[in-house]
């Protein structure tokens, strides 16, 4: 295993059963994940997103409704590393005016 991504939530289970199952499995420490990265939750519209409270939205509708392009612009914008991201649907929005007018002017 190269990496094993995981919610910050799950670093105490998760992810330290992850090494305990790898070194109680295999002697060679050439099997142990070569490196663990957590992340933060993800937000939208600084709301937490949960279905159970209908704010989500996953990749496949935001790429529907904003278009790749300005959906990973937005994504970037976010955030990452522990701190909980935040997808601003005003930001991708946004980018889809600014791409327009950047392919125009190329």
């Amino acid at each position: 295993m190269d990496v094993r991504v995981s919610g910050k939530d799950l670093i105490r289970n998760h992810l330290t059963m992850c090494l305990y199952n790898h070194q109680a499995i295999w002697e060679d420490t050439k099997m142990m994940p070569k490196g663990i990265f957590c992340n933060g939750h993800v937000k939208l519209n600084d709301e937490k997103m949960a279905k159970s409270t209908g704010n989500y939205m996953t990749i496949k509708d935001a790429i529907n409704e904003f278009g790749a392009d300005a959906t990973r612009l937005a994504l970037a914008d976010a955030g990452d590393g522990l701190d909980d991201s935040n997808f601003e649907e005003e930001v991708a929005d946004k980018n889809i005016s600014k791409l327009f007018t950047f392919e125009k002017w190329i």
